[in-house]
């Protein structure tokens, strides 16, 4: 029987990462945030086993958590467009996510680039409705 991953304990595991963020609401809302993931962060394990690297959907998770925390709401993502994974995110890295979001017919859209020290790693863009339940 196959053991699937607990979500809570994922998205728990994203804000305990978070080191610091900022939300500026100018004509947008524009959230950076800074991210450490430890070598025992979750998502990690098995990928890969002699080279940890941060999978690209977490990444994109990262860009949600900070929309959550920009919104104070809960947003489930409804669609994606133009990401571009260029580099790889390892343990203990500093990372920046700086998110844009703005509203787009009937929900948010987040424009985002995750950077580490020396290139921009990820960008893109992921659109999220509110979850109202």
């Amino acid at each position: 029987m196959k053991k699937e991953p607990n979500t809570d304990s994922i998205e728990q595991a994203l804000f305990e990462s978070l080191t610091e963020y900022t939300v500026d609401r100018g004509e947008g809302i524009s959230v950076n945030g800074t991210f450490v993931f430890q070598p025992d962060f979750p998502c990690f394990q098995g990928h890969f086993p002699d080279q940890a690297i941060l999978p690209g959907i977490i990444q994109m998770a990262a860009v949600r958590s900070l929309a959550i925390k920009a919104l104070n709401q809960q947003l489930v993502p409804t669609a994606t467009g133009r990401i571009k994974f260029r580099g790889l995110i390892q343990p203990k890295e500093r990372i920046s996510v700086t998110v844009n979001l703005k509203r787009h017919q009937m929900t948010w859209r987040a424009a985002f680039s995750i950077r580490n020290e020396n290139e921009t790693v990820a960008t893109g863009r992921i659109d999220f409705c509110e979850n109202t339940e």
